[in-house]
């Protein structure tokens, strides 16, 4: 329960950015060092994760919380994920607004957010890896993207989901 608990607050620590910004976390914590998923169930953890409302951590640690330890895995892995932003809020709360015309904070926010857009292309290079398998599914996924551009703003991104559904229970 203990490296359950510090695997879940080290990815809540790193989870700055939100969102894709945990998946290399979670991927290294989980299936790299503890070796408790494998890159599959990892990407069905992802799909999953990412079909039920909240955030990708939670959902995420409540699932691992739950098939390593059950009910109490559950609730320590999702506490334990949560718990670094309630104490960093906590303790930064008073100074935010002090310090947030600062140049060094802004330029120390712009290096953070470089690091965050390495590890959102990090998450898509793994997560690609996992879930495509032959040139279909690769272009497939190429051309939801190229769609997704084109349309960035006019088009609802769950067309593109559903329509790579349909996809593939035609082609797949």
């Amino acid at each position: 329960m203990f490296q359950l608990f510090k695997s879940f607050f080290l990815i809540g620590l790193g989870a700055y950015g939100g969102g894709l910004v945990v998946i290399p976390l979670i991927q290294h914590e989980i299936v790299n060092k503890q070796g408790w998923l494998d890159l599959k169930e990892m990407a069905s953890l992802l799909a999953i994760s990412q079909m039920t409302p909240g955030p990708i951590a939670i959902n995420a640690a409540t699932f691992v919380g739950f098939q390593t330890n059950g009910f109490w895995g559950a609730l320590l892995a999702s506490l334990s994920v949560i718990l670094p932003s309630v104490i960093i809020l906590s303790i930064m709360a008073p100074v935010i607004d002090k310090s947030k015309n600062n140049i060094h904070v802004r330029m120390l926010r712009e290096g953070f957010q470089m690091g965050v857009l390495s590890l959102i292309l990090f998450a898509v290079w793994s997560y690609g890896n996992a879930v495509i398998s032959n040139l279909l599914e690769l272009a497939v996924g190429t051309a939801a993207f190229i769609i997704l551009v084109i349309f960035e703003g006019k088009m609802h991104p769950i067309y593109v989901i559903l329509g790579c559904g349909i996809l593939g229970l035609l082609i797949f």
